[in-house]
């Protein structure tokens, strides 16, 4: 993984922590401009530090979705109109995510994670991605698809796409957001 894209993972990351525990006690916006600080100084002068230099070290490759989330977060919290998805969709995602995470350790025997070197493979989940994006009205979806995907071209980020686009902290995230729908 790039590390400009591991900063800046992480930046929106320790931004997003930032502004979600703020928010016990400031209004989103005072805890999106903490966040926004926080997040600055993670990526810039606290960088090299040991706590940010662990926290890259154990959770890169942070993928785009993690932190396109988290912006989506700040951005609805801020009273912006960014599509989410439904408690099928989470659903969905997380069993996919599962299965894929057990082709990855071998547990179910194939190797999916192979066709995310490829081009022809990636372009076909992508272009999925977006007819689906399309039918649903999920602009938020779309972009982060094809982020992802001119990410990976660019190389700024893993060989494999799918380290562009995932990351595992996915898993507790998607039972959250269930969970919300749930109660």
């Amino acid at each position: 993984m790039n590390g400009r894209a591991a900063t800046l993972g992480w930046a929106v990351c320790a931004g997003w922590l930032a502004f979600a525990l703020s928010g016990l006690i400031l209004p989103p916006v005072g805890g999106a401009a903490f966040g926004f600080v926080v997040g600055v100084l993670a990526a810039g002068p606290l960088r090299n530090t040991l706590p940010s230099s662990v926290a890259i070290a154990v959770l890169a490759p942070f993928g785009l979705m993690l932190p396109a989330l988290a912006l989506r977060h700040v951005a609805i919290s801020l009273g912006l109109d960014v599509p989410g998805f439904s408690l099928l969709e989470t659903t969905v995602f997380l069993l996919l995510y599962v299965a894929f995470l057990l082709t990855v350790f071998g547990v179910i025997p194939i190797d999916v994670y192979r066709f995310g070197y490829a081009p022809l493979p990636v372009a076909v989940i992508v272009l999925t991605v977006c007819l689906y994006a399309l039918m649903t009205g999920n602009w938020f979806l779309a972009l982060v698809a094809v982020g992802g995907q001119a990410a990976w071209v660019a190389g700024w980020s893993s060989s494999n796409w799918f380290d562009t686009m995932l990351h595992v902290a996915l898993i507790p995230v998607a039972l959250f957001a269930m969970m919300a729908f749930l109660f």
